[in-house]
């Protein structure tokens, strides 16, 4: 997969998981502490957001917004949709990919950043879907291309950031995307 279909299944798991979510899920707490589930989606869908404006030029949603989690209100499945089909048309905007962009990491060429997008979309949606107990599984197409991504934006340097946590040890019959969701930090509870 090439980093823009990569990134279309990420985002598509990311909008899919919360399109799921009900009202009876959006007070959880989530594996991401203290938010609930309701303010990790809302976190995740305006990050796609950001980032997607970041290479576009658009100022779509604040960075405080983003990071403060700061809860969309209402049904979440429309607005998933929304933001799943905005940023993606934000990514096939031609140049994207080549071009050099400002980013909190400093100067970053489209390809690199693109890989922010991704692990941010498909982790989180890992994170609410397993929150609610049924944990998505990355279809085997995919993997290689995850894999490749969360390797390389999950290292020491980018950990040492504050930006992913320390990975954690998954169980020992852990699924291989559980593996993966160990390396980026995340505790896995069955």
């Amino acid at each position: 997969m090439d980093e823009l279909a990569t990134l279309e299944y990420a985002v598509e798991e990311l909008r899919r998981t919360v399109a799921s979510l009900d009202d009876s899920h959006m007070d959880t707490v989530t594996n991401c502490e203290p938010w609930t589930v309701r303010r990790l989606a809302s976190h995740a869908l305006n990050n796609q957001l950001l980032w997607g404006g970041l290479v576009t030029g658009q100022h779509l949603v604040s960075v405080e917004d983003t990071m403060g989690a700061v809860p969309l209100e209402g049904d979440l499945a429309p607005i998933a949709d929304d933001v799943a089909a905005r940023a993606l048309a934000m990514w096939h905007t031609p140049g994207v990919l080549e071009a050099i962009h400002a980013t909190p990491f400093g100067e970053l060429p489209g390809s690199v950043v693109i890989t922010f997008a991704t692990i941010d979309a498909v982790a989180h949606a890992w994170d609410l879907s397993a929150t609610v107990g049924r944990a998505i599984e990355i279809e085997p197409g995919a993997l290689p291309s995850i894999s490749t991504i969360v390797n390389t934006i999950c290292t020491d340097d980018v950990r040492a950031m504050g930006v992913i946590k320390a990975a954690t040890e998954p169980p020992a019959d852990a699924t291989d995307t559980e593996r993966l969701m160990a390396f980026a930090g995340r505790s896995i509870n069955r």
